[in-house]
């Protein structure tokens, strides 16, 4: 990046806290326009509340230090532009730009603020945050009918959009039928058509599985390529590596380095140690079995989709089975099925249950859905003892980590001794003692989304479950963290005699923890290994 770059944003000696709880201390960091910046760390290391502190987010004002935004404003009409384009002409009203510092948080003028934050747009992790029914060009038109975009020009605008980042394929399409990663590109279209100044991204890519992850890797490095200024956070250092220039490393709220991209990620690197396979291990006979299992539904544009097609496999008791593939291969309606969650077009998905063979799917019978919850004698208590992660998963809202893992999901012991399981299992997802005491307490707002993840696996874990489903665990975990969820799910299955089932994109944690992998692609199973025995 080239020295004689204005600098856009200056954080200066910025810390933050929640209820006496410090999540950023002492952050200085200065953003050239133009650059992509990378924040790179464990989850919970405090990117995601910087980045909401440089979106101008009410609720993470510093509680010391300041924000300073450098920008060319027009006097006039208070429109805000890169701060190299003051001195020149106004298109909207004449005037000649300004070059201003504004102190963010200081700032009286509730109008300078306003225009300043409107230029600064962010891509959320998780949340896609579109019109599920509305096709993806409606998507884009209403943002840049809310932007204010002239109505002439918006479908000629939003045809560009999409075309830079590979959706014109989909224009028709509700958004509800996308997939994740084809979500996230359509996500970012909209946010350009809002034409910021600043785009930030908070693990845009975390919850994809690699080749998706590679079209927004590439939509992203366009938008870069451009003249835009990108912060971009991730906790998977190819991820900085890739998209990003110079990168800050935090970890618990304080800078571990800042500096050059490939020279930080270099030294991020070296903290991360490889999971490894356990030695040979013993499994049961069959706990699951998928018989000939199909799920179609018919959708107006795509029409027949076959989401599992004729589908058969076992799963040990004690077995740690992975169902491995990218987005859309019917991964997670396959696993969703033996939860007994959704319906079965055809064939049989069945739970032993001590020496008793319970049929969990449901079978279309002359043209009606039939549940067998009612003519199968013990599927829902077979049910019972079945707990799955959910890729969407969410807490309680305004309940506690403490509630969370206890009361709302029905675990009634005594206080004392809940509060031992709790920080025990805490403990097994990643959490230190000292963090897992703290966290009892914190609601689910206050915590990261990789800590809101550990939390929600914790909570799978506390119901003690024959069978645990995880849809994609290590979606939004650090290579670390990883590493102590690999521990906690070899811990269960040896001390509690769990099964685990885990469907992920996640190529080098299923070869690292799965006994056994089925992979997925388009409905079917095209391939099976076994890896007990084998060296990772």
């Amino acid at each position: 990046m080239s020295e004689d770059k204005e600098t856009i944003v200056k954080v200066l000696n910025v810390s933050k806290e929640f209820n006496g709880n410090r999540v950023l201390n002492d952050v200085s960091l200065e953003i050239k326009e133009g650059e992509t910046l990378g924040l790179l760390g464990r989850s919970g290391a405090g990117k995601s509340i910087l980045l909401h502190m440089i979106r101008c987010t009410k609720e993470y004002a510093p509680t010391s230090g300041k924000v300073i935004y450098r920008v060319a404003m027009c006097p006039s009409c208070l429109d805000v532009q890169l701060p190299s384009a003051a001195g020149e002409e106004c298109e909207r009203c004449g005037s000649k730009y300004e070059l201003r510092e504004i102190d963010y948080w200081n700032e009286t003028d509730k109008d300078v603020r306003r225009a300043l934050r409107r230029r600064i747009a962010i891509m959320l992790q998780r949340t896609f945050g579109l019109y599920g029914e509305e096709t993806v060009m409606h998507n884009v038109l209403e943002a840049l009918e809310r932007r204010g975009y002239p109505s002439g020009k918006r479908l000629r605008r939003a045809f560009e959009l999409l075309k830079s980042v590979n959706m014109l394929h989909r224009v028709t399409f509700p958004a509800r039928d996308l997939s994740g990663g084809e979500k996230q590109r359509v996500v970012l279209a909209r946010q350009l058509a809002l034409d910021p100044i600043i785009l930030l991204a908070d693990e845009p890519t975390g919850t994809l599985d690699p080749e998706t992850a590679k079209l927004v890797h590439r939509s992203l490095k366009d938008v870069a390529g451009r003249g835009m200024t990108m912060i971009v956070t991730s906790h998977w250092p190819h991820v900085i590596r890739d998209l990003a220039e110079n990168a800050l490393w935090l970890e618990s709220g304080e800078v571990v380095a800042y500096g050059p991209a490939d020279k930080i990620v270099e030294e991020f690197e070296k903290e991360i140690e490889d999971i490894g396979r356990e030695e040979e291990v013993k499994i049961g006979e069959p706990k699951i079995r998928v018989v000939h299992c199909k799920k179609y539904y018919y959708s107006l544009h795509r029409g027949i989709v076959k989401a599992v097609d004729d589908v058969s496999f076992e799963v040990h008791e004690g077995e740690i089975f992975g169902l491995l593939g990218k987005s859309g291969a019917g991964k997670t309606s396959l696993a969703r099925i033996i939860a007994g969650i959704d319906s079965l077009t055809g064939g049989s998905v069945l739970v032993r249950s001590g020496d008793k063979w319970i049929d969990v799917g449901r079978q279309a019978e002359k043209g009606t859905w039939i549940s067998w919850a009612a003519t199968t004698p013990g599927r829902g208590e077979v049910l019972s003892h079945v707990a799955m992660l959910h890729q969407e998963y969410s807490l309680y809202a305004g309940k506690t980590v403490f509630e969370n893992l206890t009361t709302c999901i029905g675990l009634r012991l005594p206080e004392e001794l809940a509060k031992m399981k709790a920080k025990f299992v805490l403990t097994g997802v990643g959490f230190t003692e000292q963090e897992a005491e703290k966290i009892l307490n914190k609601t689910h707002d206050e915590l990261s989304v990789g800590e809101r993840q550990r939390v929600a696996l914790a909570q799978v874990l506390m119901k003690e479950p024959d069978i645990a489903i995880l849809d994609e665990p290590t979606g939004t975990m650090d290579p670390v963290t990883k590493k102590y969820v690999a521990t906690t799910i070899r811990a269960a299955r040896e001390n509690l005699g769990v099964t685990f089932l885990i469907v992920t994109h996640d190529i080098d944690f299923a070869y690292d923890v799965c006994d056994r992998i089925a992979h997925m692609k388009d409905g079917k199973i095209v391939k099976m290994e076994d890896l007990r025995g084998k060296a990772s």
